[in-house]
C-alpha cells in the first residue's frame, strides 16, 4: 500500500513539471446573414472546434472592443428623478436634489460638512400628486474626472399654520453616462445606488425605501404646524467615468457537450460588432482565435 501510495506522489510530482502543450483551436463561425429585424433570433454557425466559447453580443457591457475599458472619456454624465408630492403638502419647495463630489464620511456630521451643489432647477419637480418625470438632467460641470459624486434627496420642512410638510415619493432615479455614439454606460438606478437616510433636525421624520427590490423612496412631511425637519437620503459613491470593463458570455467550456450553433436576440435596432472568441487552455497556457460580424438590425 505505501509502495503504490508513493509511486502516486511521484508521478503526481512528475506531470507537475510537464507543461501539457495547448493546440491552436480548430474553430470557426459562419453567420446565416448579416441583417435581421428587431426581435428576430441572429444565428451563428460553427465549425471546428474550441474548448471554451465566449461570447460578445456588441451591446452597451458586452462589447469586445472595451473589454479592457475602465474609463471613458467624452461621455456626458447625467440623472433621472421621478418625483410625487401628496399628503396635501403645499412646500412646493420642501425637496431639494442636491450633489457633492467632497462627501467624506457617510454620516450626519459628514453630510453636513460636505459642500453640496443644489441642482433641482435643472430637472422638473412634482407639484402636486402627479408622477412627475424631472427630464434628464445634465451635471458634467459637477463631475470630475477620477472622483466619486454623491446624489442626495434633501427634505426640508417648515412649521407653517398655512402650508403643510406633505409628502415626498420618489418612485424612479437613474444615473448614467451618455457616450458620444448615443449608447448609455448605466452608473445606478433607484434599485442599485445604496441609500442611506440622515437626520439633520427632527429625528421623527426620515426617508425610506418601499419594497424588495426597492419600489420607491418616500418621506412623511407632515400637515400644518408639523414640526421643523431636515431630513437627506444620500447615495453610495457613483463613479461616472469609472466603468467596469466589459464582458463576454462564456456559452461552452470543457466540461459541457460541444455546441454547433449560438442564436441571439437584439431588441433595439442598431448595428452591433458580434465577436466569438474561441479558445484552448490549461493552467500554463492558452490559445485563442476570434471571429467577428457586423450585424445589423432594423425595425
Amino acid at each position: 500500500m505505501r509502495y503504490l501510495y508513493g509511486m502516486l506522489i511521484a508521478l503526481t510530482l512528475l506531470s507537475c513539471d510537464k507543461t501539457m502543450e495547448v493546440v491552436a483551436p480548430d474553430f470557426d463561425v459562419q453567420a446565416e446573414k448579416l441583417t435581421y429585424k428587431v426581435g428576430e433570433p441572429v444565428k451563428f454557425n460553427f465549425t471546428g472546434y474550441a474548448g471554451h466559447i465566449t461570447f460578445y453580443s456588441g451591446l452597451p457591457g458586452a462589447d469586445y472592443n472595451f473589454r479592457d475599458r475602465t474609463e471613458v472619456e467624452g461621455g456626458k454624465p447625467q440623472l433621472h428623478v421621478t418625483t410625487q408630492y401628496g399628503g396635501g403638502g403645499t412646500q412646493l419647495n420642501s425637496l431639494k436634489l442636491m450633489v457633492s463630489s467632497d462627501l467624506a464620511a457617510l454620516t450626519a456630521e459628514g453630510v453636513k460638512a460636505a459642500s453640496w451643489t443644489d441642482i433641482t432647477n435643472r430637472g422638473t419637480i412634482a407639484p402636486n400628486p402627479t408622477i412627475t418625470p424631472s427630464g434628464t438632467m445634465d451635471i458634467s460641470d459637477v463631475v470630475e474626472p477620477g472622483k466619486p459624486l454623491f446624489f442626495a434627496l434633501k427634505f426640508e420642512g417648515a412649521t407653517d399654520p398655512d402650508k403643510a410638510a406633505g409628502n415626498w415619493i420618489v418612485p424612479e432615479f437613474k444615473a448614467s453616462t451618455l457616450l458620444p455614439d448615443g449608447s448609455a454606460i448605466p452608473v445606478a438606478t433607484l434599485q442599485t445606488a445604496g441609500w442611506q437616510p440622515f437626520s439633520i433636525t427632527n429625528d421623527a421624520n426620515a426617508w425610506y425605501s418601499r419594497g424588495t427590490p426597492i419600489v420607491d423612496l418616500v418621506i412623511i412631511g407632515g400637515g400644518k404646524n408639523a414640526p421643523e425637519s431636515e431630513d437627506w437620503y444620500v447615495t453610495k459613491p457613483l463613479y461616472f467615468t469609472k466603468v467596469p470593463p466589459d464582458r463576454g458570455t462564456p456559452i461552452q467550456n470543457i466540461g459541457t457537450n460541444a455546441l454547433d450553433s449560438h442564436q441571439f436576440v437584439y431588441t433595439q435596432p442598431g448595428t452591433y460588432v458580434v465577436t466569438f472568441i474561441g479558445a484552448n487552455q490549461t493552467v500554463d497556457d492558452r490559445k485563442q482565435v476570434m471571429r467577428q460580424f457586423e450585424i445589423t438590425i432594423t425595425e
